[in-house]
């Protein structure tokens, strides 16, 4: 499986973002989640720039030093320690908050500008809140929202990595802004669904009620979408399509159903692994490139969705042991 940690490093490094997107890397970068991960990502960056000489490079990671305050491979691992031991006590305060999300206070570098607050939904779950403005977004698993405490200036903005449909509360002369790593949309007062996953390769937008533009290509192209019409953008390729989209399946992971239309195996049991907390183990080069229509209750066990599964495939068995799920191809 792809590594998101280290996808979403790359994708800074290679970026000059202005200064509202360093402010999310830098509480992405530096919170617990993943730490060892990107603790050994950053190891392997520095280690590339050492003998190095590329400018754009050395720029970029300055400007990562500079806003983490991450100097070398022993400081990550102090502030690693002292994150664990702060969500360890702030757990304890949160009590009260809903558990699927976790709300982290950012320290933007300008302190004339907001505070961020980052909604983090962990796997197998899925939360709604109410944003200051009196939108409603509701995440879908393994998704982080980055909004600011209040919104201030002629826009209202937010970043998204995963999934999250938005019910917009209307304000013409303040539009509402989602922003992904590749796209944006805007809307004025509507509905629509993102899903922006960085370990997949198709980003999309798809419009429920109301009106919205979608921007992408890095900003230099752009749709308007008319409700029930979804824009689909494929990262590797930069082309976008829109098509006419079925919105009782682009909702349906809000009502807890699960809908695969036309995936390949390791698609498959990428969008299982957010549905359930499981770890899959398998080898995507061992799995047939097929595409496969499935569709599950909500309450759907793993162990019937697999035993599923493998009957439609074919060619795989499958054994589930403590949270790990265990897929082989057949012989």
């Amino acid at each position: 499986m792809k590594n998101s940690v280290r996808d979403v490093i790359d994708r800074y490094v290679d970026h000059e973002y202005p200064a509202e997107l360093d402010d999310k890397f830098r509480s992405w970068l530096t919170d617990a989640d993943n730490a060892e991960e990107k603790e050994s990502e950053l190891s392997r960056l520095w280690d590339s720039t050492d003998s190095a000489s590329v400018p754009d490079m050395e720029q970029s990671m300055e400007r990562m030093r500079r806003l983490t305050g991450i100097t070398d491979r022993r400081t990550l691992r102090s502030m690693r320690r002292r994150l664990k031991m702060w969500r360890a006590s702030a757990a304890v305060a949160v009590l009260a908050v809903a558990a699927a999300t976790m709300f982290i206070p950012m320290r933007p570098a300008d302190t004339s500008q907001p505070d961020l607050l980052q909604a983090y939904i962990p796997k197998a779950e899925m939360h709604t809140l109410t944003l200051p403005d009196g939108t409603v977004a509701m995440l879908n698993a393994n998704s982080t929202l980055l909004y600011p405490q209040q919104f201030n200036g002629s826009e209202r903005c937010v970043y998204l990595t995963g999934e999250a449909n938005f019910k917009v509360n209307p304000d013409p002369e303040h539009p509402f802004i989602v922003k992904t790593a590749d796209f944006q949309v805007t809307a004025l007062g509507t509905e629509f669904n993102v899903a922006a996953y960085p370990e997949e390769d198709e980003i999309t937008a798809t419009l429920l009620s109301g009106k919205v533009k979608v921007e992408f290509d890095n900003l230099s192209r752009s749709e308007i979408l008319a409700p029930s019409r979804q824009l689909v953008y494929s990262r590797s390729s930069r082309k976008a399509m829109t098509r006419d989209a079925d919105l009782s399946d682009v909702t349906a992971w809000q009502r807890g159903e699960i809908v695969m239309r036309g995936m390949t195996p390791d698609e498959i049991f990428t969008r299982l692994a957010r549905k359930y907390p499981y770890t899959f183990i398998y080898s995507p080069h061992s799995l047939k490139s097929d595409k496969f229509t499935l569709t599950f209750a909500a309450d759907a066990e793993l162990s019937e969705v697999m035993t599923i599964i493998t009957k439609v495939m074919g060619d795989i068995t499958f054994r589930i042991e403590a949270d790990r799920c265990y897929v082989n191809t057949a012989h």
